[in-house]
């Protein structure tokens, strides 16, 4: 795999929108898949395995047309300032 195609953890989380140590933590839990580089040891995940993992993630968001349903525990009371005219 060419390197241009390879990310770092920092990239692979801004893509993901989560935190670095999130992609660490899947990479060991085997979600993700990374390639050592030889004497740091940095971590380098391809750029298409990236990208399928957002794919998937983006799956199973709810439906934008349902949002959530809110029901108030009491009835919501208009506010009395001082000076209104009750």
């Amino acid at each position: 795999m060419d390197t241009a195609e390879m990310l770092s953890v920092r990239e692979t989380a801004r893509r993901l929108g989560v935190h670095e140590n999130t992609i660490r933590n899947w990479e060991q839990r085997g979600l993700l898949r990374a390639m050592r580089l030889p004497g740091s040891g940095y971590r380098r995940f391809g750029a298409d395995q990236v990208d399928q993992l957002r794919a998937e993630m983006l799956t199973q968001l709810a439906p934008v047309e349902t949002g959530p349903v809110v029901t108030p525990r009491r009835p919501i009371k208009p506010r009395v300032v001082h000076g209104d005219d009750v």
